[in-house]
């Protein structure tokens, strides 16, 4: 007999998991008619999709109670499941035991052990908790952009060295959920965010590490306002305020997502980074400003509130899950200046053109987006290098940081619990060499750029970067989300002058194939 347990009797937590490929089954259902949901904030709240038409979007796996318990809890089940009235706990080990060989025969590996611990105490608080230890040793430009950064993107705070050439790391990552009421939904933990419609964020993505945060998402009728604060740090040697402590950071973010229609939604994005390099000042009051449209005080306040950032988000749901979506970041500009034609470097801002398909071509579990992003030097930079819009080395939209140009095709088959993945990214990037700032990496101040006038994207050491990812995958359990997998990763980066330790960009090709056994839990970007 199969037991169906719907995922809307608030068995685990609130929020689901920041995971593009895990997500798509339930992305296909959510996207297949117009939706009330604001699916631009991420990660999406699950509990919203009980006011849907279809009550079985998400489901816990079916459960063969006639298997022997070991197969149960091996291909089928969480294994640790206690569901009450009044609580549930769900506990899983997390592994992922990875080994890859590139063609000049050095082999990689990663060996991470773990558990994720997820619950609820009635029907208004929920909770979850993961802890990873982890030993890797990575394909060259990982293990450089490592070097130069201290931390593995998005996988690690503070790497140490482990090995011939590898790396000890951890991850973390925790919260606890509040939901009063319909209207008002509050969290606390550590963990990271998502604002768009894309594969990456040109506001706000989940590149970086996780970092301790705050937030309240508020929803009245055709409006959904996100309020974030957050702490970041700074890993530079340099900006440590003594031995072994680092340098802090606050980011305070709002988002306003409003459905213009049942299928245009439109957002409006602010950001502010806060930071003092001596550590001892206070935060402004007006730091915790709850509306949209910060700015102004910036201004009224001066230069020590921050690094303001403003944007837009759009996007349009045609019929059978096609959408386009796109995004505008404006970092700082000069209306005179754009209209001159000048490059002048102030002129800071990105942008993003997108288009997805669920279901593509009318075969069932088919999913591809072609996806544009386009970043002008400087953009998410700041006069003082602890203030931009970076944490732990990485940063905070997408994670190239900024001048350049990519365009990337994406493109998912699940076939019951079979998985093909495939990526092609094209870019070019404008880098630099050791003493210049063409305005790429953002751990610069704006103030050591090169020129004020001419500047544009791709300039400096002009390169050309290639990444393509091919994938094969098996569900083993989808409690869990361990998967079986086999793939072949190859990247490529150009450019006119070899890179002199500055920066992520690093010159050189190579391919790896890869085979492994996964919980897959967030996603991992190896494409930069």
């Amino acid at each position: 007999m199969v037991l169906l347990m719907p995922a809307l009797s608030f068995g685990q937590y609130q929020f689901r998991a920041l995971n593009q490929v895990s997500s798509l089954k339930t992305d296909t259902r959510l996207y297949q008619n117009t939706s009330t949901l604001h699916t631009a904030i991420r990660p999406l709240d699950t509990r919203s999709w009980a006011d849907t038409e279809d009550s079985t979007l998400s489901t816990y796996p079916p459960q063969e109670k006639s298997e022997s318990w070991w197969k149960r809890k091996f291909f089928l089940e969480h294994l640790v499941e206690v569901q009450e009235k009044d609580y549930s706990i769900f506990i899983d080990p997390i592994v992922n035991l990875q080994l890859g060989f590139e063609a000049n025969e050095s082999y990689r590996y990663i060996n991470t052990r773990g558990y994720r611990l997820e619950g609820r105490i009635k029907k208004n608080l929920s909770f979850y908790s993961v802890f990873l230890e982890n030993q890797g040793r990575f394909q060259d430009y990982i293990t450089n952009y490592a070097a130069a950064r201290r931390v593995i993107l998005g996988q690690s705070s503070l790497t140490r060295g482990f090995g011939d050439g590898g790396f000890d790391y951890t991850f973390f990552s925790g919260e606890v959920s509040y939901r009063p009421s319909e209207t008002f939904t509050f969290t606390f933990g550590q963990g990271r965010n998502f604002i768009g419609e894309g594969y990456r964020s040109m506001l706000l993505s989940d590149a970086a590490f996780s970092y301790p945060f705050f937030r309240i998402q508020t929803n009245l009728w055709k409006f959904k306002y996100l309020n974030l604060w957050a702490q970041l740090n700074d890993p530079r040697r340099e900006a440590q305020v003594s031995q072994g402590l680092l340098a802090r950071k606050y980011m305070s973010t709002h988002f306003l997502s409003i459905n213009l229609s049942p299928r245009w939604n439109f957002g409006i994005f602010e950001s502010i980074i806060f930071g003092d390099t001596s550590q001892l000042q206070s935060l402004d009051v007006s730091f915790f400003n709850p509306v949209v449209l910060y700015r102004p005080v910036e201004f009224a306040v001066g230069s020590r509130s921050g690094n303001a950032l403003m944007g837009v988000h759009s996007s349009y749901l045609f019929s059978k899950a096609r959408m386009v979506y796109g995004q505008f970041l404006l970092d700082e500009f000069n209306l005179g200046a754009i209209l001159s034609n000048s490059g002048d470097w102030v002129n800071k801002f990105g942008w993003q053109l997108g288009y997805k398909d669920y279901n593509a071509f009318e075969i069932e579990g088919l999913f591809y987006r072609l996806e544009y992003n386009a970043a002008r030097p400087f953009t998410y930079s700041h006069r003082e290098v602890l203030t931009n819009y970076a944490h732990y080395g990485s940063a905070l939209a997408h994670p190239w940081g900024a001048n350049f140009h990519e365009v990337l095709l994406q493109s998912t088959y699940q076939n019951k619990k079979w998985e093909v993945d495939l990526q092609f990214s094209y870019g070019l990037i404008g880098n630099d060499s050791l003493g210049e700032n063409y305005g790429t990496n953002l751990y610069l101040s704006y103030e050591t750029r090169q020129m004020d006038l001419g500047n544009g994207i791709g300039q400096g050491r002009t390169g050309n970067y290639l990444y393509m990812h091919a994938r094969l995958a098996y569900l083993v359990n989808p409690a869990s989300g361990l998967k079986a997998e086999i793939g072949l990763r190859y990247r490529s980066f150009r450019n006119e002058q070899s890179n002199i330790n500055n920066g992520p960009f690093w010159e050189g090709a190579g391919a790896l194939v890869f085979i492994g056994l996964r919980t897959e839990l967030y996603n991992q970007y190896f494409d930069y």
